[in-house]
């Protein structure tokens, strides 16, 4: 004769562990979709912040040229770099395209040479608020650079031709940036 209480209770631990291995598998499916939902939005949030930070690398560039001509006798736009490099000194953040070549094309491909552009406020004398540990916000300063569109050559003393300002904006993390251009007639 069967013994069908030795026979349930196998059943029955079978059952069991079925049923704690779904509830395991279903736990770490949502820690997965909760992590994935949280590092999408961290993402998003980095973005935006490199986004503003290069709109105001846009504006402090705007503001650097509009005071460079309004400064009579003023050394900062009293000579340009030879073609395919940047200026030094007084200078600094001026460029000159070389044809294609333009100075700012290493920000694209994702090289952040230590030379090239200038942080925002160098000129201007803006600066990166300081935040608190618990708020957010860039922590490293948005450069830019000012390239000439036109040559000075055929343009009278008080004209000055369009520039194209090229600003790099970063996030909390570095590897995060934005990239923005605008061009801009005093």
């Amino acid at each position: 004769m069967l013994n069908l209480r030795a026979h349930s209770g196998a059943a029955l631990l079978a059952f069991l562990s079925t049923l704690l291995l779904m509830m395991a598998s279903i736990g770490a499916a949502a820690a997965h979709l909760l992590f994935a939902g949280r590092s999408m939005t961290s993402q998003w949030l980095d973005r935006e912040i490199a986004f503003r930070a290069a709109e105001v690398a846009l504006l402090d560039a705007e503001a650097d040229l509009i005071a460079a001509i309004a400064e009579v006798g003023g050394e900062r736009l009293a000579s340009w770099p030879t073609p395919g490099t940047c200026g030094t000194g007084a200078q600094r953040g001026l460029c000159m395209a070389d044809g294609d070549m333009t100075a700012w094309m290493p920000w694209l491909e994702g090289n952040l040479p230590a030379d090239l552009g200038i942080d925002a406020g160098t000129f201007t004398g803006i600066t990166m608020p300081i935040l608190p540990a618990d708020v957010i916000g860039a922590t490293t300063a948005p450069r830019y650079v000012i390239e000439p569109l036109e040559d000075r050559t055929g343009l009278t003393a008080d004209a000055w031709p369009r520039f194209r300002i090229t600003a790099l904006g970063f996030g909390r993390d570095t590897g995060v940036r934005a990239l923005l251009q605008t061009e801009f007639q005093p």
